[in-house]
């Protein structure tokens, strides 16, 4: 799901840099000061899990690999800005050390993965909470892993439409190589690893309570 450095032009990179920049200081000044010193273990904990399960890619024809980006769960627990800051972190780490996406590129993976994607899982769960909170947080990580992996697609067939040099695989091929894995089976583990990871932090806040 990462795009990798010189697939796509500084037409959509600088603007995402751009869009990416303020919203980073945003969420680093809101949610990640001394107010919230008590809930950074787990968001680190959580962020951790997050840049493991990144790591194993799965290549997919069109140009691009499909994986579990896990920082949905942030979004759930916290807020989508949270959720944001995180994987962008990780998207960061990635590039730096494990050749995964790049820096260039940094700005639209974060926006996708990081903000896109969580925002509709965010949307999706407190829309249907109410009704069944494991259903909501199954529906809501599926839902984020398809948002993130659609505006993948979405720009590498923009950048296809601006520029065959850098992108030259049509968004008639890419966007199903992407979504297919995605709708069958990322999405679905993406589902099941959330309610897991949730499951397991309610059972942990309520020991700690009845201690």
């Amino acid at each position: 799901m990462h795009i990798p450095d010189g697939f796509l032009s500084p037409q959509i990179t600088i603007p995402a840099y751009a869009i990416s920049a303020p919203l980073w200081a945003w969420g680093v000044r809101r949610h990640f000061g001394h107010s919230s010193a008590e809930s950074l273990p787990v968001v680190g904990s959580l962020t951790a899990v997050a840049f493991v399960i990144q790591t194993i890619m799965i290549p997919v024809p069109g140009g691009t690999s499909t994986h579990l980006v896990g920082v949905a769960l942030l979004a759930l627990l916290y807020h989508p800005l949270v959720a944001f800051v995180c994987e962008s972190l990780v998207l960061l780490v990635q590039a730096l050390f494990f050749g995964a996406g790049g820096i260039t590129v940094l700005g639209i993976n974060a926006l996708a993965m990081g903000l896109l994607g969580p925002v509709a899982g965010w949307l999706v769960y407190r829309a249907f909470a109410r009704f069944s909170e494991k259903g909501a947080a199954f529906l809501a990580a599926y839902v984020a892993v398809q948002i993130s992996t659609a505006a993948i697609a979405l720009v590498l067939g923009l950048q296809h439409r601006l520029s065959e040099k850098y992108f030259p695989i049509p968004f008639a091929v890419t966007f199903p190589a992407t979504m297919v894995p995605s709708l069958t089976m990322t999405g679905v583990v993406e589902g099941l690893y959330t309610l897991f990871a949730l499951s397991l932090l309610r059972k942990a806040r309520v020991r700690g309570l009845d201690s």
